[in-house]
């Protein structure tokens, strides 16, 4: 265990993350001014409300290959009712580094007609191929929401759209962008976290710091700022705007917002929607919409270790016996099944 005094050490090195920004060295350094800063109106609107979400656990890794639990879908709401919840995706996934081409061109290929076979690049992205399967399956259910969306819609994505490190799904995005364009829905994706930063001796939250300045920009009221443009984004490589936005006054929280331009000419009148919607106790200044796909969509550790345990007894009905199927384990989940004695 960490001692104290260790522990004490490690919080006077990290508090700088956590202090109150300088005005003028944030607006010096990000290109972000008080006067960018744009007070969102709440407004109600008769259209639906759909949000996209999904969740990723690994139930087996056997080293070479990792069996992983996926399920993806979308929670519609009309107001503050909610109407249903769609599971587009609710299965096992093998992250396989030879034949993992097959399940991502299937999807990529059938349902967005993409000719081009999906091939990962580097090592460090094979470590990845759950994780970007799981984007995968996200990015169906987002397509299978903006399908049966009409004029005046809001579609809401938990997650990004700016592909800095990531362009292996800028086809698909594109091809749901221009899908949502022709329905006429608003696309947002809102991203609980990220990794944007500022500062010169050390790397700043950015969207945290923006708060603290927008909370003060325009006190008491929901608001947002464009980044696009700035210093801290000066080129989209996608079809774009990226804010940071926040939906009640009260709210823990700001946001990163990402609009594709169809949306982004409007965006006023869109984060108005979203910002009535973002009142519910339960997740205050979140939309609630997102906070219900959460909830419903996530696998629960109870569920994944059921899917465990049925796993292994599928094997034993294959007649692999007890110690070829532990022998069969990474080490690392054998030494956490373990007890001292």
């Amino acid at each position: 265990m960490i001692d104290r005094e260790k522990l004490a050490e490690t919080a006077r090195a990290i508090k700088d993350y956590f202090s109150p920004v300088n005005i003028g060295e944030f607006e010096t350094e990000t290109g972000i001014l008080g006067r960018d800063f744009r007070e969102i109106v709440p407004e109600e609107f008769d259209g639906d409300i759909f949000a996209i979400d999904g969740s990723n656990v690994v139930v087996l890794d056997l080293g070479n290959v990792s069996l992983n639990y996926i399920r993806a879908g979308y929670v519609v709401y009309r107001g503050t009712e909610w109407q249903k919840t769609v599971i587009t995706y609710d299965d096992l996934f093998s992250a396989d580094r030879k034949n993992y081409p097959l399940y991502f061109n299937r999807y990529r290929r059938g349902i967005f007609g993409l000719k081009e076979p999906f091939e990962l690049k580097s090592e460090e992205e094979l470590d990845r191929i759950s994780t970007f399967f799981r984007d995968l399956q996200e990015h169906v259910a987002l397509s299978e929401a903006v399908k049966v969306a009409k004029e005046g819609d809001v579609v809401l994505y938990d997650g990004g759209f700016s592909l800095w490190r990531d362009p292996y799904y800028r086809e698909v995005l594109n091809w749901i962008f221009e899908r949502a364009e022709e329905r006429g829905a608003d696309l947002l994706g809102v991203s609980k976290s990220s990794k944007l930063s500022w500062g010169d001796e050390i790397s700043r939250p950015l969207i945290r710091s923006t708060d603290y300045i927008g909370s003060g920009a325009v006190p008491d009221k929901p608001w947002y700022v464009q980044l696009s443009g700035k210093k801290v984004i000066r080129e989209d490589p996608w079809r774009g705007k990226t804010y940071v936005a926040k939906f009640h006054p009260r709210s823990t929280h700001a946001f990163r917002i990402d609009a594709p331009n169809c949306v982004a000419g409007h965006i006023d009148e869109a984060l108005g929607h979203v910002t009535m919607y973002a009142r519910s106790a339960e997740s205050l200044g979140y939309p609630h919409a997102l906070f219900r796909a959460h909830q419903d969509l996530k696998i629960p550790i109870q569920e994944r270790d059921f899917t465990r345990l049925s796993l292994f007894e599928g094997l034993r009905g294959e007649g692999l016996t007890e110690q070829q199927i532990r022998g069969a384990l990474d080490y690392h989940e054998i030494l956490d099944g373990l007890r001292r004695r």
